[in-house]
């Protein structure tokens, strides 16, 4: 089974977002104190929107907001402070801001300080309070986070090791497309573990994380292939699928 992935988290939107952006009025109202535009102007300074791209001015309309109490900015200034954008790098700081916003429900902020947590990064690792934020964020419908849940409750990270649940968070990453989830869940279907034995569902994940360039994927199916111990043996679906591993796998 494949380990905890962190995956980067998108650009924090706003309502209303677009590259059509009032910037002169908007900055009056930033200006004025109003957290909700301080917020955009750091997002059009991060995408350039109406603005020339600045990632540090971004940083500090991000904090001032942050510090007002704006969830959305506590989370984009943590993502500044864990990249280095904008501001020197603090992963301290970054777990700082990302429990604020991860407290106000952001599920983004929730599934980061969930990586820091597990990782030891700016916080002593802990992989209790590590399961406590993945399933805070897995509740709201965050996949990455759905899949680290899974794999936490199968390899017993932090939590009581319980296949059944394993596979039930694995499903529900894997229906949002996370390839890591599909590989998972089909060697649970493969080995019967958390299911019962299911070889036409493991063969339908792996099918659809190689339609996603997942290598691992593409290596178990032409493994099968080649064996042809709970499929029928077919090289040259086999070398098929080796060699769409190999061309994923070249510089």
């Amino acid at each position: 089974m494949c380990a905890v992935v962190a995956h980067a988290q998108p650009l924090s939107p706003y309502p209303g977002a677009g590259k059509s952006v009032n910037v002169r009025q908007l900055l009056s109202l930033a200006e004025s104190g109003d957290t909700a535009a301080q917020y955009r102007m750091g997002y059009c300074y991060d995408r350039g929107w109406g603005v020339a791209k600045d990632v540090r001015i971004a940083a500090q309309w991000y904090l001032a907001a942050a510090r007002a109490g704006h969830a959305l900015a506590q989370w984009s200034v943590a993502d500044c402070y864990a990249r280095g954008d904008g501001m020197e790098h603090s992963d301290s700081l970054a777990v700082h801001w990302y429990l604020a916003a991860a407290r106000q429900g952001v599920s983004g902020a929730q599934y980061s300080v969930a990586l820091c947590f597990l990782y030891g990064r700016g916080v002593a690792a802990d992989a209790a309070q590590a399961v406590k934020w993945f399933r805070e964020a897995a509740a709201q419908e965050d996949a990455e986070a759905q899949y680290n849940l899974g794999w936490c409750l199968e390899s017993g990270t932090g939590v009581t090791a319980d296949m059944h649940k394993a596979v039930f968070w694995y499903e529900e990453a894997a229906r949002k497309g996370v390839p890591e989830a599909m590989y998972n869940l089909a060697h649970c279907a493969l080995d019967g573990r958390g299911m019962q034995q299911d070889v036409k569902r493991a063969l339908f994940w792996l099918e659809e994380g190689a339609k996603r360039k997942d290598r691992r994927s593409l290596l178990m199916l032409s493994q099968l292939y080649a064996e042809g111990e709970v499929v029928k043996r077919d090289v040259k679906r086999s070398e098929k699928y080796r060699r769409r591993a190999e061309r994923l796998a070249a510089p």
